[in-house]
């Protein structure tokens, strides 16, 4: 359906984009370093092969609301997508245990802004790659409304009245209803908040 896709993308966009600017913990380590440039390419890459190489299957399904070989392919197909990066992003608070590490990723523009996410990354292969979002310890409701419907809309394929019940909806649901939404990584998640608006 092509609203799903629309709304799986402008999520999996924002989700991409955590490294823009990053910069890593205040004491510059190595792995701190390593795991910014991991969010860094993550979001600038072109590579499809990055989708693989940077991200594990969990967060690939998790980003694109999609699984298996469906959700590798999505993010091939869209890994050039830059449109709706944030201006920057500030990475703070890594924290490394061993082959897994935590990030917290603040967004300035995008669907995010104004917003934080936490992201768990793993190494595999001497490679730190994203995992998960686990988190989203402050989200900045009306900017992530207004952004994603002003998306929605740049798209040209929905009705003015579709996006006015989106946005809505967005606005009545609570903050806690949005990130399970987001979090949770599968359309029904997504879809359910603005079911209303599409059935």
């Amino acid at each position: 359906m092509r609203l799903t896709r629309l709304l799986s993308l402008t999520v999996m966009v924002a989700a991409l984009a955590l490294g823009l600017a990053a910069c890593g913990g205040d004491d510059g380590g190595e792995e701190e370093d390593q795991i910014s440039e991991a969010i860094e390419t993550s979001v600038l890459t072109t590579d499809p092969a990055d989708c693989t190489r940077l991200q594990t299957q969990r967060f690939v399904e998790q980003v694109n609301f999609s699984t298996g070989e469906e959700a590798i392919a999505d993010c091939e197909e869209d890994v050039a997508d830059t449109s709706n990066d944030p201006d920057e992003v500030e990475v703070s608070e890594i924290e490394v245990d061993g082959d897994a590490a935590t990030a917290d990723v603040t967004f300035t523009g995008g669907v995010f802004d104004g917003s934080t996410l936490t992201v768990a990354l793993v190494k595999e292969d001497g490679q730190w790659k994203l995992d998960e979002i686990t988190d989203i310890p402050t989200l900045d409701l009306e900017s992530f409304q207004e952004s994603f419907t002003s998306q929605l809309e740049s798209e040209g394929e929905i009705p003015p009245q579709v996006s006015e019940c989106i946005a809505d909806e967005i606005n009545s649901a609570s903050g806690e209803q949005v990130k399970s939404s987001i979090l949770g990584g599968t359309e029904q998640d997504l879809v359910a908040l603005f079911e209303a608006c599409i059935s």
